[in-house]
Protein backbone atom coordinates (compact mmCIF):
# COMPACT_ATOMS: atom_id res chain seq x y z
CA UNK A 1 0.00 0.00 0.00
CA UNK A 2 3.03 2.39 0.60
CA UNK A 3 4.95 1.88 -2.40
CA UNK A 4 2.02 1.72 -4.41
CA UNK A 5 0.63 5.44 -3.04
CA UNK A 6 4.49 6.88 -3.17
CA UNK A 7 5.00 5.67 -6.82
CA UNK A 8 2.08 4.49 -8.49
CA UNK A 9 -0.03 7.61 -8.37
CA UNK A 10 -2.48 9.14 -11.23
CA UNK A 11 -0.82 11.84 -12.68
CA UNK A 12 -2.04 15.04 -11.19
CA UNK A 13 -2.85 13.18 -7.93
CA UNK A 14 -0.88 14.92 -5.43
CA UNK A 15 -0.96 14.16 -1.48
CA UNK A 16 -3.91 16.34 -1.01
CA UNK A 17 -6.13 15.23 -3.87
CA UNK A 18 -5.79 11.81 -2.76
CA UNK A 19 -9.23 10.21 -1.61
CA UNK A 20 -9.55 10.07 2.31
CA UNK A 21 -9.70 6.14 2.15
CA UNK A 22 -6.08 6.42 0.64
CA UNK A 23 -5.22 8.33 3.58
CA UNK A 24 -6.67 5.76 6.12
CA UNK A 25 -4.96 3.19 4.43
CA UNK A 26 -2.13 4.57 4.56
CA UNK A 27 -2.40 5.36 8.04
CA UNK A 28 -3.47 1.55 8.83
CA UNK A 29 -0.43 0.58 6.65
CA UNK A 30 2.00 2.42 8.72
CA UNK A 31 0.19 0.35 12.09
CA UNK A 32 0.65 -2.64 10.51
CA UNK A 33 3.98 -2.42 9.73
CA UNK A 34 5.27 -0.88 12.73
CA UNK A 35 3.43 -2.76 15.91
CA UNK A 36 3.54 -6.38 14.32
CA UNK A 37 6.64 -7.40 15.21
CA UNK A 38 6.21 -6.69 18.94
CA UNK A 39 3.49 -9.65 19.24
CA UNK A 40 5.84 -11.76 17.13
CA UNK A 41 8.82 -10.91 19.67
CA UNK A 42 6.43 -11.55 22.35
CA UNK A 43 5.70 -14.90 20.82
CA UNK A 44 9.17 -15.59 20.17
CA UNK A 45 10.04 -14.95 23.87
CA UNK A 46 6.70 -17.17 25.32
CA UNK A 47 8.48 -20.24 22.74
CA UNK A 48 12.06 -19.75 24.14
CA UNK A 49 10.92 -19.80 27.88
CA UNK A 50 8.82 -23.11 27.16
CA UNK A 51 11.46 -25.12 24.48
CA UNK A 52 14.82 -23.80 26.86
CA UNK A 53 13.32 -22.81 30.13
CA UNK A 54 14.41 -19.13 29.61
CA UNK A 55 12.42 -17.16 32.40
CA UNK A 56 11.13 -13.99 30.33
CA UNK A 57 8.08 -13.81 32.13
CA UNK A 58 8.58 -16.25 35.18
CA UNK A 59 8.54 -14.78 38.24
CA UNK A 60 10.60 -17.99 40.17
CA UNK A 61 13.77 -17.27 37.45
CA UNK A 62 13.39 -13.43 37.76
CA UNK A 63 10.83 -12.52 35.31
CA UNK A 64 8.29 -10.35 35.11
CA UNK A 65 4.46 -11.38 33.60
CA UNK A 66 3.11 -7.72 32.98
CA UNK A 67 6.25 -7.58 30.26
CA UNK A 68 4.17 -10.13 28.33
CA UNK A 69 1.04 -7.29 28.79
CA UNK A 70 3.55 -5.02 27.81
CA UNK A 71 4.58 -6.53 25.07
CA UNK A 72 1.01 -7.65 24.24
CA UNK A 73 -0.78 -3.89 24.38
CA UNK A 74 1.75 -2.66 22.58
CA UNK A 75 0.57 -4.44 19.56
CA UNK A 76 -2.92 -4.95 20.23
CA UNK A 77 -3.88 -1.41 21.30
CA UNK A 78 -2.81 -0.45 17.87
CA UNK A 79 -4.29 -3.37 16.34
CA UNK A 80 -7.81 -2.29 17.19
CA UNK A 81 -6.81 1.12 14.77
CA UNK A 82 -6.26 -1.37 11.92
CA UNK A 83 -9.56 -2.09 12.19
CA UNK A 84 -11.03 1.52 12.71
CA UNK A 85 -9.17 3.86 10.77
CA UNK A 86 -10.32 2.10 7.42
CA UNK A 87 -14.11 2.17 8.51
CA UNK A 88 -13.65 5.92 9.25
CA UNK A 89 -11.94 6.62 6.09
CA UNK A 90 -15.26 4.72 3.95
CA UNK A 91 -17.80 7.09 6.15
CA UNK A 92 -15.22 9.85 4.72
CA UNK A 93 -16.09 8.99 1.48
CA UNK A 94 -19.56 7.88 1.10
CA UNK A 95 -20.81 11.09 3.49
CA UNK A 96 -20.27 13.96 0.23
CA UNK A 97 -21.67 11.44 -2.32
CA UNK A 98 -25.25 11.28 -0.58
CA UNK A 99 -25.04 14.58 0.74
CA UNK A 100 -24.07 16.50 -2.61
CA UNK A 101 -21.72 18.58 -0.39
CA UNK A 102 -17.86 19.02 -0.49
CA UNK A 103 -16.09 17.11 2.72
CA UNK A 104 -15.44 19.65 4.92
CA UNK A 105 -12.10 19.79 6.24
CA UNK A 106 -10.45 17.41 3.78
CA UNK A 107 -6.81 18.55 5.05
CA UNK A 108 -7.55 17.78 9.00
CA UNK A 109 -9.41 14.92 8.17
CA UNK A 110 -6.59 13.63 6.07
CA UNK A 111 -4.11 14.37 9.29
CA UNK A 112 -6.25 12.72 12.18
CA UNK A 113 -5.84 9.19 10.60
CA UNK A 114 -2.26 9.81 10.84
CA UNK A 115 -2.76 11.60 14.39
CA UNK A 116 -4.53 8.69 15.62
CA UNK A 117 -2.25 6.37 14.40
CA UNK A 118 0.15 8.17 15.67
CA UNK A 119 -1.45 8.69 19.41
CA UNK A 120 -2.09 5.13 19.23
CA UNK A 121 0.92 3.74 20.06
CA UNK A 122 1.52 5.57 23.45
CA UNK A 123 -1.98 4.47 25.06
CA UNK A 124 -1.50 0.79 25.55
CA UNK A 125 -1.13 0.94 29.62
CA UNK A 126 -4.48 1.91 30.25
CA UNK A 127 -5.33 -1.30 29.46
CA UNK A 128 -3.07 -2.36 32.75
CA UNK A 129 -4.26 0.56 35.39
CA UNK A 130 -5.22 -2.88 37.50
CA UNK A 131 -2.28 -4.88 36.61
CA UNK A 132 0.16 -4.44 39.02
CA UNK A 133 2.07 -1.61 36.75
CA UNK A 134 4.08 1.42 38.40
CA UNK A 135 1.72 3.88 39.82
CA UNK A 136 3.29 6.97 38.81
CA UNK A 137 2.69 5.40 35.00
CA UNK A 138 -0.92 5.92 35.52
CA UNK A 139 -1.43 9.43 34.63
CA UNK A 140 0.62 9.82 32.03
CA UNK A 141 -1.45 6.98 30.26
CA UNK A 142 -4.45 8.50 31.21
CA UNK A 143 -3.55 11.79 29.37
CA UNK A 144 -2.39 10.21 26.63
CA UNK A 145 -5.22 7.97 25.98
CA UNK A 146 -7.59 10.93 26.22
CA UNK A 147 -6.01 12.50 23.66
CA UNK A 148 -6.52 10.14 21.21
CA UNK A 149 -10.26 12.27 21.40
CA UNK A 150 -8.68 15.23 19.89
CA UNK A 151 -8.13 13.86 16.27
CA UNK A 152 -11.20 11.68 16.80
CA UNK A 153 -13.33 14.47 17.10
CA UNK A 154 -11.91 16.43 14.34
CA UNK A 155 -13.74 13.43 12.15
CA UNK A 156 -16.72 14.24 14.19
CA UNK A 157 -16.91 17.86 13.56
CA UNK A 158 -16.21 17.44 10.10
CA UNK A 159 -18.77 14.97 9.00
CA UNK A 160 -21.29 16.90 10.99
CA UNK A 161 -20.34 20.21 9.03
CA UNK A 162 -20.18 18.40 5.52
CA UNK A 163 -23.94 17.06 6.46
CA UNK A 164 -24.70 20.62 7.71
CA UNK A 165 -27.27 22.43 4.98
CA UNK A 166 -26.56 19.30 2.33
CA UNK A 167 -29.77 17.66 0.26
CA UNK A 168 -28.95 14.48 2.04
CA UNK A 169 -30.01 11.03 0.12
CA UNK A 170 -30.61 7.85 2.70
CA UNK A 171 -30.08 4.98 0.23
CA UNK A 172 -28.98 1.76 2.15
CA UNK A 173 -25.32 2.74 2.31
CA UNK A 174 -26.00 6.09 3.87
CA UNK A 175 -28.22 4.70 5.91
CA UNK A 176 -24.88 2.47 7.46
CA UNK A 177 -22.60 5.70 6.98
CA UNK A 178 -25.39 7.46 9.42
CA UNK A 179 -25.81 4.57 11.64
CA UNK A 180 -21.80 4.00 12.04
CA UNK A 181 -21.80 7.74 12.87
CA UNK A 182 -23.83 7.37 15.97
CA UNK A 183 -22.40 4.19 16.91
CA UNK A 184 -18.89 5.35 16.89
CA UNK A 185 -20.26 8.63 18.80
CA UNK A 186 -21.69 6.18 21.51
CA UNK A 187 -18.20 4.00 21.73
CA UNK A 188 -16.23 7.63 22.14
CA UNK A 189 -18.60 8.90 24.95
CA UNK A 190 -18.25 5.74 26.95
CA UNK A 191 -14.15 6.04 26.78
CA UNK A 192 -13.14 8.75 28.68
CA UNK A 193 -14.67 6.69 31.98
CA UNK A 194 -12.04 3.51 30.56
CA UNK A 195 -9.29 5.90 30.05
CA UNK A 196 -9.98 7.40 33.25
CA UNK A 197 -8.19 6.17 36.28
CA UNK A 198 -10.28 6.50 38.79
CA UNK A 199 -12.83 5.10 36.91
CA UNK A 200 -11.69 2.84 35.45
CA UNK A 201 -10.32 0.83 38.67
CA UNK A 202 -14.39 -0.15 38.93
CA UNK A 203 -15.10 -0.41 35.37
CA UNK A 204 -11.91 -2.45 34.10
CA UNK A 205 -12.76 -6.51 33.11
CA UNK A 206 -17.15 -5.80 33.24
CA UNK A 207 -19.53 -5.81 30.80
CA UNK A 208 -19.37 -2.10 30.68
CA UNK A 209 -16.05 -2.83 28.53
CA UNK A 210 -17.53 -5.33 26.70
CA UNK A 211 -20.20 -2.66 25.63
CA UNK A 212 -17.75 0.11 24.97
CA UNK A 213 -15.62 -2.07 22.75
CA UNK A 214 -18.73 -3.29 20.91
CA UNK A 215 -19.99 0.57 19.93
CA UNK A 216 -16.19 1.13 19.09
CA UNK A 217 -15.87 -2.01 16.35
CA UNK A 218 -18.98 -1.79 15.45
CA UNK A 219 -19.25 1.66 14.49
CA UNK A 220 -15.77 1.78 13.22
CA UNK A 221 -15.94 -1.38 11.48
CA UNK A 222 -18.72 -3.03 11.12
CA UNK A 223 -21.20 -0.46 10.04
CA UNK A 224 -18.66 1.19 7.39
CA UNK A 225 -17.99 -2.73 6.38
CA UNK A 226 -22.06 -3.06 4.79
CA UNK A 227 -21.89 0.53 3.91
CA UNK A 228 -18.92 -0.53 1.62
CA UNK A 229 -20.51 -3.52 0.07
CA UNK A 230 -23.71 -1.80 -0.76
CA UNK A 231 -21.93 1.25 -2.01
CA UNK A 232 -19.43 -0.53 -4.18
CA UNK A 233 -21.05 -4.04 -4.67
CA UNK A 234 -22.39 -2.07 -8.26
CA UNK A 235 -19.07 -1.60 -9.26
CA UNK A 236 -18.13 -5.11 -8.40
CA UNK A 237 -21.17 -6.63 -10.20
CA UNK A 238 -23.07 -4.97 -12.66
CA UNK A 239 -26.22 -5.19 -10.06
CA UNK A 240 -27.78 -2.98 -7.19
CA UNK A 241 -28.63 -5.32 -4.24
CA UNK A 242 -32.35 -4.76 -3.10
CA UNK A 243 -32.98 -1.77 -1.44
CA UNK A 244 -35.78 -3.11 0.50
CA UNK A 245 -33.81 -6.11 2.06
CA UNK A 246 -31.23 -3.68 2.70
CA UNK A 247 -33.54 -1.34 5.13
CA UNK A 248 -34.48 -4.09 6.83
CA UNK A 249 -31.11 -5.45 7.58
CA UNK A 250 -30.43 -1.90 8.90
CA UNK A 251 -33.86 -1.23 10.62
CA UNK A 252 -33.39 -4.50 12.25
CA UNK A 253 -29.96 -4.17 13.25
CA UNK A 254 -29.33 -0.75 14.45
CA UNK A 255 -31.83 -0.67 17.43
CA UNK A 256 -31.19 -4.41 18.52
CA UNK A 257 -27.71 -3.36 18.35
CA UNK A 258 -28.37 -0.64 21.01
CA UNK A 259 -30.19 -2.60 22.67
CA UNK A 260 -27.11 -4.92 23.13
CA UNK A 261 -24.84 -2.56 24.02
CA UNK A 262 -26.89 -0.19 26.61
CA UNK A 263 -27.46 -3.50 27.76
CA UNK A 264 -23.82 -4.76 28.39
CA UNK A 265 -23.01 -1.35 29.83
CA UNK A 266 -25.62 -1.84 32.46
CA UNK A 267 -24.91 -4.98 33.65
CA UNK A 268 -21.15 -4.16 33.78
CA UNK A 269 -22.09 -1.40 36.06
CA UNK A 270 -23.89 -3.48 38.64
CA UNK A 271 -20.88 -5.92 38.86
CA UNK A 272 -21.52 -7.99 36.04
CA UNK A 273 -17.76 -9.39 35.26
CA UNK A 274 -16.30 -10.58 31.36
CA UNK A 275 -13.93 -13.42 31.01
CA UNK A 276 -16.33 -15.94 33.40
CA UNK A 277 -18.04 -19.17 32.25
CA UNK A 278 -21.21 -18.19 35.02
CA UNK A 279 -22.24 -15.43 37.49
CA UNK A 280 -23.74 -14.48 40.41
CA UNK A 281 -27.43 -14.58 40.26
CA UNK A 282 -27.92 -12.77 43.04
CA UNK A 283 -26.80 -9.55 40.64
CA UNK A 284 -30.32 -9.87 39.62
CA UNK A 285 -29.26 -9.47 35.69
CA UNK A 286 -31.03 -12.77 34.47
CA UNK A 287 -33.86 -10.72 32.74
CA UNK A 288 -31.38 -8.53 31.39
CA UNK A 289 -29.12 -11.23 29.70
CA UNK A 290 -32.56 -13.08 28.46
CA UNK A 291 -33.09 -9.21 26.87
CA UNK A 292 -29.30 -9.32 25.32
CA UNK A 293 -29.94 -12.79 24.48
CA UNK A 294 -32.97 -11.63 22.22
CA UNK A 295 -30.90 -8.57 20.78
CA UNK A 296 -28.11 -10.41 19.54
CA UNK A 297 -30.14 -12.90 17.65
CA UNK A 298 -32.15 -9.97 16.30
CA UNK A 299 -28.37 -9.05 15.07
CA UNK A 300 -27.85 -12.24 13.47
CA UNK A 301 -31.12 -12.39 11.76
CA UNK A 302 -29.97 -9.08 10.49
CA UNK A 303 -27.35 -10.26 8.73
CA UNK A 304 -28.63 -13.37 7.34
CA UNK A 305 -31.18 -10.81 5.20
CA UNK A 306 -27.38 -9.41 4.07
CA UNK A 307 -26.12 -12.58 2.76
CA UNK A 308 -29.45 -13.56 1.34
CA UNK A 309 -29.75 -9.76 -0.18
CA UNK A 310 -26.32 -10.17 -1.37
CA UNK A 311 -25.93 -13.76 -3.15
CA UNK A 312 -29.49 -13.29 -4.45
CA UNK A 313 -28.43 -9.91 -6.13
CA UNK A 314 -25.61 -11.27 -7.72
CA UNK A 315 -27.96 -13.08 -10.25
CA UNK A 316 -31.23 -11.19 -9.64
CA UNK A 317 -30.50 -7.76 -8.95
CA UNK A 318 -31.49 -4.41 -10.60
CA UNK A 319 -28.60 -3.76 -13.52
CA UNK A 320 -26.46 -0.92 -12.61
CA UNK A 321 -24.62 -0.40 -15.83
CA UNK A 322 -23.39 3.17 -15.01
CA UNK A 323 -22.17 5.51 -12.04
CA UNK A 324 -25.65 4.80 -10.15
CA UNK A 325 -24.75 6.93 -6.95
CA UNK A 326 -23.18 10.00 -9.31
CA UNK A 327 -19.28 9.82 -7.69
CA UNK A 328 -16.85 11.42 -8.63
CA UNK A 329 -14.45 8.92 -7.77
CA UNK A 330 -12.51 7.48 -10.45
CA UNK A 331 -13.27 4.04 -10.47
CA UNK A 332 -17.28 5.38 -10.78
CA UNK A 333 -16.44 6.97 -14.56
CA UNK A 334 -15.58 3.78 -16.37
CA UNK A 335 -18.40 1.00 -16.83
CA UNK A 336 -19.87 -1.78 -14.35
CA UNK A 337 -18.68 -3.96 -13.52
CA UNK A 338 -15.17 -2.88 -13.50
CA UNK A 339 -13.44 -4.16 -16.76
CA UNK A 340 -10.91 -6.76 -16.46
CA UNK A 341 -7.94 -4.59 -16.29
CA UNK A 342 -9.22 -1.21 -14.51
CA UNK A 343 -8.95 1.18 -16.81
CA UNK A 344 -8.92 1.13 -20.55
CA UNK A 345 -7.62 4.68 -20.95
CA UNK A 346 -4.83 6.26 -17.84
CA UNK A 347 -6.44 9.17 -16.01
CA UNK A 348 -5.59 12.86 -15.26
CA UNK A 349 -6.80 14.04 -11.38
CA UNK A 350 -7.90 17.56 -12.45
CA UNK A 351 -9.87 18.76 -9.43
CA UNK A 352 -10.09 17.82 -5.96
CA UNK A 353 -11.80 15.01 -4.78
CA UNK A 354 -15.04 15.76 -3.16
CA UNK A 355 -16.25 19.21 -4.79
CA UNK A 356 -19.94 18.13 -4.64
CA UNK A 357 -22.33 20.71 -5.72
CA UNK A 358 -19.78 23.13 -7.36
CA UNK A 359 -19.65 24.09 -11.05
CA UNK A 360 -15.92 22.58 -11.91
CA UNK A 361 -14.62 20.91 -14.50
CA UNK A 362 -14.78 17.67 -12.35
CA UNK A 363 -11.96 15.35 -10.49
CA UNK A 364 -10.50 13.15 -12.66
CA UNK A 365 -10.28 13.56 -16.97
CA UNK A 366 -9.64 10.38 -18.85
CA UNK A 367 -6.29 11.10 -21.52
CA UNK A 368 -7.11 10.07 -25.17
CA UNK A 369 -3.95 7.52 -26.34
CA UNK A 370 -2.02 9.65 -28.98
CA UNK A 371 -2.59 7.04 -31.67
CA UNK A 372 -5.89 8.04 -31.50
CA UNK A 373 -5.94 11.65 -32.73
CA UNK A 374 -6.15 12.73 -36.21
Amino acid sequence: VLVTVVRMRAKGMTAMRMPIFVWAAVATSLIALTATQFIGLSFQLVMFQRLFGMGFFDPAKGGNPVLFQHLFWFYSHPAVYVFILPGLGVISELLPVFVRKPLYGYRWIAMSSLGIALVGFVVWAHHMFTSGMNEYLRVPFMYSTLLVAVPTGVKFFSWVATMWKGKISTPTPMLFVLGAIVVFLMGGLSGPPNATVSTDLHLHDTYFIVGHFHDTIFGGFVFPFFAAIYYWFPKATGRKMNETLGKIHFWLMTPSFFVLTFGMMYIGLIGMRRRIADYDPALGIDGAHLILTIAAFAIALSVLVFFYNFFNSIKNGEKADGNVWNSRSPEWQVPSPMPAHNYTKPFEVVGEPYDYGLNDGGYVKFIEPANSKR
